[in-house]
């Protein structure tokens, strides 16, 4: 049986997010997918509770990685805004979907969820608030990117794709357009 690394069950378990569901994501589900047994899933995590902790803490922290990765902060508001349209594009829309459903049942799920949106509220905000110059308008703009983004992905998970490049475009020109 091949040894697979932590950030493998990571994939495997966003895959099966964004395919099935958060109802079918199970130790079975993932070890079958891996061809390993349910002894190496629980050497790496110990049980569920461990697994479930883990990969939600890898994807919290995964839009921090990447932002460090892009020198995000070191070339004022408008590139970091452009950075985090890039960084849009790239997310797993429908498993973060599902991750959502989750979250409606599961508190551990819940308060993750909530320090996805905060982190990106703060992130978004910032950004664009150095762009438009207004804190209050901010918040407007920064809450219709972040509607934009949810609406997006539960449109995804039900299996229709709209075009988020051209989303966030229009956004774009838009938080541009109010710019200070």
């Amino acid at each position: 049986m091949p040894s697979v690394t932590r950030d493998a069950y990571f994939a495997a378990a966003l895959d099966v997010l964004a395919e099935h569901g958060f109802t079918e994501l199970n130790v079975g589900r993932l070890c079958r997918g891996l061809g390993v047994t349910s002894g190496s899933f629980y050497h790496h995590f110990g049980g569920w509770p461990g697994f479930v902790e883990q990969l939600l803490d890898h994807w919290e922290q995964r839009q921090v990685r990447i932002l460090r990765e892009r020198d995000f902060g070191q070339g004022g508001p408008a590139a970091d805004f452009a950075a985090l349209m890039d960084l849009t594009l790239g997310l797993p829309h429908e498993a973060e979907a599902a991750i959502r459903a989750w979250a409606a049942n599961d508190e551990t799920v819940r308060a993750a969820q909530k320090r996805v949106d905060s982190a990106r509220v703060r992130t978004v905000g910032k950004a664009v608030k150095g762009i438009v110059g207004d804190g209050t308008l901010a918040r407007t703009l920064t809450s219709l990117g972040m509607a934009m983004l949810v609406g997006h992905q539960q449109l995804a998970a039900a299996g229709e794709h709209s075009e988020l490049a051209t989303l966030l475009a229009e956004y774009t020109r838009l938080v541009h357009s109010r710019r200070a």
